[in-house]
């Protein structure tokens, strides 16, 4: 009994909660990055998403999805024709525009974080797994840790995907295959849904700058 207790607590110590406020921006990426994946929670046509439980859906626009969570929202792009084409797309990011930058590649995806300066806080864009998302946020940590958390536990149906793409069933306007991109100003991505009214919500409490990175599925 007593070595079954041991055995616990090392793993909780090992696993468990992470406070990301914590982390430089690198530990944190590659931290989030190497955590086992999660299975779905959410589904939408040709993919399913994992949301953490402080995220939730508020809307969707022409295959952009709108996140919520502890009073930012998330806006998720998802590539399905890069998908469908197996097309991973190199992006030049010239550092000096940010505040932070860093390329990812990992388990064969290629893909970005971006930092930089917006009105009400600073614009983080994450782009990985044939899908991108952007975000004006005071929290920097907390949203490349959510953005990454959902990015790398998308999983695609390609039978589905074919028969939309097969159909003409999908249309996307000639900007949308741009905003995978980093954004050359914070109108690019965040104009296109700017129609979408304020969501209030009560702000997080302290203790919410804490995320379960194991959580169980």
């Amino acid at each position: 009994m007593k070595k079954y207790l041991l055995i616990v607590i090392v793993l909780l110590a090992l696993t468990g909660c992470a406070n990301i406020n914590e982390m430089d921006y690198d530990n944190l990426i590659n931290r989030v990055l190497k955590e086992e994946s999660h299975k779905d929670n959410a589904y939408m046509e040709g993919y399913k998403l994992y949301l953490p439980n402080h995220m939730t859906i508020i809307g969707d626009l022409k295959g952009n999805d709108i996140l919520y969570s502890y009073g930012d929202k998330y806006y998720l792009y998802v590539d399905l024709i890069s998908y469908y084409n197996k097309k991973q797309n190199k992006y030049n990011i010239v550092t000096e525009n940010y505040k932070y930058s860093k390329n990812i590649n990992y388990n064969g995806l290629e893909g970005y974080v971006t930092v930089s300066d917006s009105k009400g806080g600073y614009l983080v864009e994450v782009m990985y797994n044939y899908a991108k998302i952007e975000v004006v946020t005071k929290n920097i940590n907390r949203a490349i840790a959510n953005s990454l958390i959902v990015l790398k536990n998308i999983t695609y149906n390609y039978k589905i995907i074919d028969s939309l793409i097969g159909s003409n069933a999908l249309v996307y306007d000639s900007e949308l295959f741009e905003l995978l991109g980093p954004t050359k100003s914070e109108n690019n991505f965040l104009e296109y849904v700017e129609e979408y009214g304020e969501y209030n919500e009560e702000k997080a409490k302290n203790d919410e700058d804490t995320i379960d990175m194991e959580t169980s599925d």
